[in-house]
């Protein structure tokens, strides 16, 4: 009965982990897809670019050739709502993706332990291993840099590059994402902890 029960976990993790891969493909395309838009929009006219302000953001527009448009939305709280004439769109949208970018950086390399801790639950004996322990500990950094530092930096990017006016917003901070990193922290150590008893519990066989 055990042994079913340990089969099916593996069953599943191994379907978590392939899918939780392909999302981590698709994030890394993503980002070099990104990379590759802000070095053509670096090279590309000003004169192709337009801010919309709305309600609660910013719209940032590209024209393309095709008739088509490229946009990103920025909120206020990461742009405060100035008059279009005290700032370059193009800079806005450019500095917006770069750092966009960086946080998404983070957010993969949350998902690549993800993977880790998956395909060693699949593959191996136990997943009381130190070696997953360190990476649910390096998930849990990774959120808590994400919510302490992704849009905040985009925040301060945006004063820095594209308004040149000093403006941030505390509610930049996630504080919710800090409370899962902790709670992440924390199995980390539980986890750890299991993993010594199994050591101990494998000497003793």
């Amino acid at each position: 009965m055990i042994h079913n029960d340990i089969e099916k976990i593996k069953s599943r993790a191994t379907i978590l982990h392939k899918i939780i891969l392909s999302v981590l493909f698709l994030g890394v395309i993503i980002v070099f897809a990104g990379l590759s838009a802000s070095v053509f929009f670096s090279f590309a006219s000003p004169e192709k670019f337009n801010a919309v302000k709305g309600n609660l953001n910013w719209s940032i527009y590209y024209a393309l050739g095709n008739g088509t448009t490229f946009f990103i939305i920025i909120p206020f709280k990461i742009m405060q709502p100035l008059d279009t004439s005290m700032f370059s769109a193009k800079d806005a949208l450019i500095t917006y993706l770069l750092s966009s970018l960086l946080g998404l950086t983070l957010i993969l390399y949350g998902i690549k332990q993800i993977v880790t801790i998956l395909k060693s639950t699949a593959k191996d004996i136990t997943p009381f291993i130190i070696s997953n322990a360190k990476n649910l500990r390096k998930l849990a950094y990774s959120i808590i840099t994400y919510s302490l530092v992704s849009d905040f930096l985009t925040n301060f990017l945006c004063s820095l590059f594209v308004t040149k006016i000093f403006y941030v917003d505390l509610s930049n901070i996630h504080f919710s994402g800090l409370l899962l990193g902790g709670l992440i922290f924390t199995i980390a150590e539980i986890f750890q902890y299991g993993v010594y008893l199994q050591n101990e519990y494998d000497t003793t066989l």
